[in-house]
């Protein structure tokens, strides 16, 4: 068996994007307030899947958190589909899981 036959380990990947995927954003930003749930810094721009889309996360409100992805230390694209606790493991933040919003009601 050739290496170019070999299967995928990797799930197929549903497509994020359009309108849905805009709304879900700003109802993520809106919800949480623009603290990167990452890093714990201000300034979140769009939001990122807490179990990742790759690993089965739904794309849903509950599934999204706010996160640095085009501005700032762009949080969401150094986690790529690792875990929260991948992550904790290699950059040691933020603190508890889940955070909690970053409004005050």
């Amino acid at each position: 068996m050739s290496l170019g036959s070999r299967p995928s380990l990797r799930r197929p990947v549903r497509k994020w994007g359009g309108r849905p995927a805009a709304r879900l954003i700003a109802a993520a930003l809106a919800l949480y307030g623009d603290r990167c749930h990452l890093c714990g810094g201000s300034g979140a721009d769009s939001a990122d899947h807490v179990i990742p889309r790759s690993r089965g996360g739904p794309d849903t409100l509950d599934n999204l958190r706010p996160v640095h992805h085009r501005r700032g230390p762009r949080c969401n694209l150094r986690r790529r589909s690792m875990t929260m606790q991948e992550w904790r493991d290699r950059y040691g933040r933020p603190g508890p899981d889940p955070l909690p919003p970053s409004r005050h009601w």
